[in-house]
């Protein structure tokens, strides 16, 4: 599959109204939390499903020699996907596990909406494991946004520990994939994911976590700021309108 072309031009719009779309429903046309928590584990179910869909198709249409096994997911993005699929519509917002599978599952799926060509690839557009997978991909890219904006997840210094850990989990279970139950291509140990690059478990494992707890300390620093700007502005704002209640008074 060309990059491009005008079926993949039509899914990366497609893809950019659908995640405007779910973020006006949620800002605008939901109006109590609780219909913005069913919103969203909605979405989260949605995401698993979607999941499980592509792995089906690549048990079916796959030719690998592994049969069934093909339905464990071996990916960082398929793993990623059916966790936070299941813990945002099982579980409750903000959890410590959401600070490893959210930026996986936005930038993995993020990237392969733009560029999907480490996916099982075909001619068509339209072969069933390529299309599934991009839509699992953008699934999840829309509800770790909407997450986001629902306050669902927030980032946090605090909890910088939790993707290394993350990505040391991922890798014990895709050795474990590898060597007992030989399926190939886990958990990008046994090669890149994407030929040619550096992206491998030991890659992602050190400059993702010096990414990500540079990305956590800049958030927490910002936000404090703000936080304390918007508490200079109540006070300036408050003893401005206090000065002439007293001077009415006298």
């Amino acid at each position: 599959m060309r990059l491009y072309t005008s079926y993949h031009l039509i899914y990366v719009i497609l893809f950019l109204v659908c995640l405007a779309a779910a973020i006006i429903v949620l800002k605008f046309a939901l109006k109590t939390d609780k219909a913005r928590d069913i919103y969203i584990r909605c979405l989260g179910g949605l995401l698993a499903v979607s999941l499980i869909i592509n792995r089906i198709s690549l048990t079916v249409w796959n030719d690998n020699g592994i049969g069934i096994r093909e339905m464990i997911p071996n990916t960082y993005c398929g793993m990623s996907s059916l966790l936070l699929g299941i813990f945002v519509m099982a579980g409750k917002p903000n959890l410590k596990i959401f600070h490893f599978l959210f930026y996986l599952e936005l930038i993995g799926g993020t990237a392969c909406v733009f560029y999907p060509t480490f996916l099982n690839q075909h001619p068509s557009f339209f072969f069933f494991p390529t299309i599934t997978g991009m839509n699992h991909h953008a699934c999840g890219s829309i509800l770790c946004i909407v997450m986001v904006v629902g306050k669902w997840f927030e980032p946090s210094f605090k909890n910088w520990y939790a993707f290394p850990l993350g990505i040391a989990a991922y890798t014990l279970f895709g050795l474990f994939l590898l060597d007992v139950m030989n399926i190939p291509e886990t958990m990008i140990i046994d090669q890149p994911a994407v030929p040619g690059t550096p992206l491998r478990w030991w890659f992602i494992l050190i400059f993702g976590s010096m990414v990500e707890v540079a990305f956590t300390f800049a958030y927490d620093k910002i936000k404090a700021k703000r936080a304390a700007k918007k508490i200079t502005c109540a006070k300036t704002e408050e003893s401005g309108t206090s000065k002439p209640q007293e001077s009415k008074s006298e």
